[in-house]
């Protein structure tokens, strides 16, 4: 049977928009890109892709970095360091802010800070799994070795960063993980 070029699964779309798979069946989930549903998974319609990405401008839009930490200093450090280099970034004092943040925007990529008072770590990453939401993260964390860094790790696949870390590790870190992201 020859595959139709012209209908694309949820992978072949999100390359073909150069954005995260998860992302993209998000948006399909919440009716804002145009899908239907085959199966378990969504399809796109060429086409209506092209049509759709000309009025979102998705193509042109920098990766987005949300960054989940208690600390202001810290959050603002990465936003000065980050924007230089074209990322879009949001910024969450914590857990509950930083979930807001994503019932409104597209996220690409999550620097969430292992302790904080109200949510740490482990519960944002939990909340995110019953969510659904299956986008990268990065632990920012000055405690890599304690309890919670182990009790996150069951959440999956996690890049830890080590506090303090500089603006090149920073900028490495977040590049390895978008790029290793793209290639699943």
């Amino acid at each position: 049977m020859e595959k139709n070029i012209d209908v694309l699964n949820a992978e072949e779309a999100a390359a073909f928009l150069g954005a995260h798979v998860e992302t993209i069946r998000r948006l399909a989930r919440k009716g804002d890109i145009p899908a239907f549903k085959i199966g378990k998974d969504w399809r796109f319609r060429r086409e209506e892709l092209l049509k759709w990405a000309s009025e979102h401008y998705l193509r042109s839009k920098a990766p987005c970095v949300l960054v989940v930490d208690d600390e202001q200093v810290v959050r603002d450090s990465i936003a000065i360091n980050l924007e230089t280099d074209c990322y879009r970034i949001l910024k969450a004092a914590g857990g509950a802010e930083g979930l807001a943040w994503l019932e409104s925007e597209v996220v690409d990529l999550i620097l969430l800070d292992l302790q904080m008072p109200n949510m740490n770590g482990p519960q944002f990453l939990q909340r995110l799994k019953e969510a659904g939401i299956n986008i990268p993260v990065i632990i920012i964390t000055a405690y890599p070795d304690s309890d919670l860094m182990a009790e996150a790790m069951r959440f999956g696949p996690i890049t830890l960063l080590a506090k303090p870390f500089g603006r090149d590790m920073l900028r490495q870190a977040i590049r390895n993980t978008l790029l290793g992201v793209r290639d699943t």
